[in-house]
């Protein structure tokens, strides 16, 4: 069922009565509790929505209300936990390389030779919007020891025409009055998955889009996934909100 919630609600950038989770390093855990409920908010007040056992497996995103963690399980759903019942290992610090003692060779010298001439630096030439947060996407992943999205010509097209349908027909939503879900629009224009997912952002810039996802829980899990394998992004101008960016994420598994 949880799966089924998580596909659906994907929010978008707003959330309704939980505050942003504190990010911290992606964590192992271990439930240390005969058995554990799992809601979704973070008390005793939200509904439980699946049950762990002693000896349970499972990442820890981040915490939210102090003692309570936001946990991706197993099968890829996530919810909130009581942190008093889980055992949180420390992240691994990569190993620091040896200090050495050894001074290196003297760079050779050749006597009454011209200097060179500082070379000029080439520009650098800007990245579009799109690519900047499929690279800020994977940093992330890469961050976290994940494997890196695959870059889908595809998935970009497809969240190019979702993004440029939004700013046609003046709408924020995952359903499209001319496509429909976003599941729908996939099958439409031919692209075949096992599981599939959107997220949708207005800000003011990709940087500004991708804090507000690594910080939402519905966003963050798709970012973060296991089961995904593709993702394809868009990014245009907002023609309703001028300095707004409308954008889109496609995550498929294959």
């Amino acid at each position: 069922m949880l799966k089924k919630i998580l596909v659906l609600s994907i929010g978008l950038l707003f959330l309704t009565g939980i505050s942003p989770i504190e990010k911290t390093e992606l964590r192992e855990g271990e439930i240390t509790a005969e058995s554990l409920n799992v809601r979704t908010g973070p008390g005793v007040e939200y509904p439980v929505i699946n049950s762990l056992s002693k000896g349970d497996r499972l990442r820890v995103l981040g915490s939210l209300g102090g003692d309570w963690l936001v946990i991706l399980m197993p099968d890829d759903s996530v919810g909130t936990v009581s942190g008093e019942y889980v055992q949180v290992e420390e992240p691994v610090e990569p190993e620091q390389p040896a200090a050495t003692d050894e001074t290196p060779d003297d760079p050779e010298i050749y006597e009454g030779s011209a200097p060179e001439e500082e070379a000029e630096e080439p520009e650098e030439l800007a990245v579009p919007d799109d690519e900047r947060l499929f690279s800020l996407v994977n940093e992330f992943r890469v961050n976290f020891g994940l494997v890196p999205y695959k870059w889908d010509d595809r998935l970009n097209s497809i969240a190019a025409l979702k993004a440029e349908d939004m700013a046609d027909n003046k709408y924020f939503s995952h359903d499209s009055p001319i496509y429909g879900t976003p599941f729908a629009m996939l099958r439409s224009m031919g692209v075949f998955y096992k599981t599939a997912s959107e997220n949708l952002a207005r800000t003011t810039g990709v940087q500004e889009a991708f804090n507000k996802m690594a910080g939402n829980l519905a966003h963050r899990s798709n970012l973060v996934s296991k089961r995904y394998t593709n993702m394809g992004t868009a990014v245009i101008d907002d023609s309703e909100t001028p300095g707004k960016k409308l954008i889109v994420l496609l995550f498929t598994e294959v």
